[in-house]
């Protein structure tokens, strides 16, 4: 599996989010825990408040940022990859960026990619409904997902997001996913 695709994705992030009217939050690229999943959220939400954003702003971004860290604990690569990703939320402007990736398996990365595009379809209230009819259903994949944190994450952006599978090799690719959060 070829990694250098993942340090030089985090790479060019860093460099993308320095300059003027923008700039790095909280950035880390190692491997999951969830011991990282509460530091890297305890300090964004303390340099979103030490900045001064807006209270519905920082539980917005709060609630996305738990949702993609979930993500990638719950379902990155096999343990004979195990969980490298990367995690940056930077000031872009108006706006917060979150960029979150991590190794999935092609399997998975394919269905990720499938329902994501059937989310970027939806408008505010489909995607309400549907997370009413997926948080009924009660079909949960073996790892415990049902596809709610996709959906909140969807919702908490005002479906202002991006995503990107780039395949490692033949077992495993890099999925990337982009939320912006505007602070208006």
């Amino acid at each position: 599996m070829n990694l250098a695709v993942l340090e030089n994705r985090y790479s060019d992030l860093l460099n993308r989010y320095t300059g003027p009217g923008k700039r790095i939050i909280v950035s880390y690229h190692g491997e999951m825990d969830q011991d990282r999943v509460s530091m890297l959220s305890y300090t964004a939400e303390h340099q979103l408040e030490t900045q001064g954003a807006r209270r519905s702003t920082i539980k917005k971004t709060f609630n996305i940022l738990i949702e993609l860290l979930q993500n990638v604990l719950l379902h990155s690569a096999s343990p004979t990859h195990g969980k490298p990703f990367y995690f940056v939320l930077a000031e872009n402007m108006q706006d917060y960026v979150a960029i979150c990736a991590n190794v999935v398996s092609n399997q998975a990365a394919k269905k990720i990619q499938e329902t994501l595009d059937d989310i970027k379809k939806m408008n505010e209230r489909q995607l309400k409904n549907h997370y009413m009819e997926v948080l009924s259903n009660d079909q949960y994949s073996a790892k415990g997902g049902a596809g709610l944190g996709l959906i909140t994450v969807a919702l908490k952006c005002n479906n202002n997001f991006t995503f990107n599978c780039i395949p490692l090799d033949e077992q495993v690719s890099l999925f990337e996913m982009t939320a912006i959060i505007s602070d208006k």
